[in-house]
């Protein structure tokens, strides 16, 4: 179905034409320019809602095209399908959540920048799930670490600078490598359309395939902080002001969902290649053992919840490394549940910081009795992550693992692959332990001293966690609102 109303365009285009009249505004209005900024976001999350439900209700997606640089060897193309609904739509709702959350938590400082700059982001990451073109992928995927850089670099916290440069040297070195494989990619097959592509490199050897989407995942691993290319994420989460955070977990998860597009649209052929699977089941589960200890050892919640984010992209980068369409759906839940989990979590991080003035773990304890609102909404993302029935995250997990266990017994029974995924189901405790501490030690026993003396909850900080509470739980309770959507994935990759 072609995109004849320009919807899909329109969504990515109105935030960006809409950033330099929110800077030129800025000054004037002050904290209500982030309202203003809201507008955007909303028309952007209707045009993506429209098309979704079309593609709920009959299972077609919706394309556009446009004539742009035809050197390139193909047009600018942009797609919305069961694989990039989901996370398309979780991008712009959170990024609207998040913007209410802004207005209440960022200081008077600049904001017309901050706004700016935050739609220039939300449209990065809405042009890198929405292409279907390599080269606009690419053109996003670097707007999208532009934004994000210069918001850390200027709003962050008292180290920015260095874990700014630290994010950027990671991240565009990972972008080069992405680049590298793009080019080869036009080089090989002549398109750089990725509905192309799998036709067009039926001819190719396995060696120069493995080569040229070795290269683009090279790119993919460190933007999802995968073992070893994680060492930026900590000190990026923790350093970025707290509304950027918590958007973040949906921009590190952009590497995942362009994992599973490469891979299961544009080379299927690898989904039969073993030692290619094995290698990133192998880092998919030394990123969750990592992280999860990690996190255990933490004071700082903010700090905590950076480790857990690396775990979660390792449970993610399973499901796709699964090599079937059972794990490549749950990474995709995944990728939602773990969005909106981490959104209220790091907005939870940041209301202790605003309201009680830390977010060390030994200076809270017996939230449940003074934050009522707060303490239920740090519960469900707690609960959702370590997979708890029947929030959402417990059906991303099931079809992870699910899954990879099928692609292990199903023909011959590959028993490297099998016992990984046993290790990856038994270091799930890992999330849960560190999940139940978390709680125990923040909402339960004596009130500290910071708790008693706690102000009431402002209510633009707690609304966006309410919401995104609301659609874990919704999700959870009614997962064909999103499996139905994900069908798709099947009949892309038969």
């Amino acid at each position: 179905m072609m995109d004849v109303s320009h919807l899909l365009v329109q969504s990515i285009i109105v935030p960006l034409l809409f950033s330099p009249i929110i800077f030129a505004l800025g000054k004037a209005l002050k904290r209500n320019i982030g309202w203003i900024t809201l507008l955007p976001l909303l028309y952007s999350a209707s045009c993506l809602l429209i098309p979704s439900y079309l593609i709920y209700i009959h299972g077609e997606s919706l394309l556009a095209s446009y004539r742009w640089a035809p050197l390139l060897g193909s047009d600018f193309a942009l797609l919305l399908d069961g694989i990039s609904a989901p996370v398309a739509l979780t991008i712009v709702i959170l990024a609207a959540i998040i913007c209410v959350y802004s207005i209440s938590y960022m200081e008077e400082r600049a904001l017309g920048a901050y706004f700016a700059l935050y739609l220039l982001f939300v449209s990065g990451m809405l042009g890198t799930v929405l292409s279907a073109n390599l080269a606009a992928f690419f053109i996003f995927f670097e707007l999208m670490l532009i934004a994000s850089w210069l918001l850390i670099a200027i709003w962050g916290g008292s180290e920015r600078e260095r874990a700014a440069l630290k994010y950027f040297v990671y991240t565009e070195a990972g972008a080069l490598l992405l680049l590298a494989g793009i080019a080869l990619t036009y080089a090989a097959t002549g398109t750089l359309n990725i509905l192309e592509i799998s036709s067009k490199a039926a001819g190719l050897s396995t060696s120069t395939i493995v080569l040229i989407v070795s290269l683009m995942f090279v790119g993919f691993l460190v933007k999802m902080a995968i073992f070893p290319f994680h060492t930026w994420l900590p000190d990026a989460y923790t350093q970025a002001p707290m509304p950027i955070t918590a958007i973040f977990s949906a921009m590190t998860g952009i590497g995942g969902y362009a994992a599973i597009r490469i891979l299961y649209t544009g080379f299927p052929q690898l989904l039969k290649a073993w030692h290619f699977g094995i290698t990133l089941t192998v880092l998919a589960v030394i990123t969750m053992i990592y992280g999860g200890y990690m996190a255990l050892a933490q004071g700082e919640l903010k700090r905590l919840l950076a480790y857990s984010s690396m775990s979660q992209m390792g449970y993610l980068l399973l499901g796709v490394a699964s090599q079937s369409i059972i794990g490549a759906l749950g990474a995709l839940l995944i990728y939602t549940a773990h969005g909106f989990a981490k959104a209220i979590l790091f907005m939870a991080s940041g209301l202790f910081s605003k309201n009680l003035g830390s977010d060390k773990l030994d200076e809270l304890g017996g939230l449940a009795g003074k934050m009522q609102l707060t303490s239920i909404t740090f519960m469900v993302g707690f609960l959702s992550l370590m997979g708890f029935p029947p929030l959402l995250g417990f059906w991303g997990e099931l079809f992870v693992f699910a899954g990879s266990v099928y692609t292990a017994l199903s023909g011959s029974i590959d028993i490297l692959r099998f016992l990984l995924t046993m290790v990856a189901i038994l270091m799930a405790i890992l999330t849960a332990g560190y999940g139940l501490w978390t709680i125990k030690r923040i909402l339960f026993g004596e009130p500290s001293e910071r708790v008693e003396a706690a102000k009431a909850e402002p209510m633009l900080m707690i609304i966006p966690m309410l919401i995104s509470a609301i659609l874990i739980a919704v999700l959870g309770i009614h997962p064909s609102l999103l499996t139905k959507l994900l069908a798709a994935l099947s009949l892309s990759s038969a």
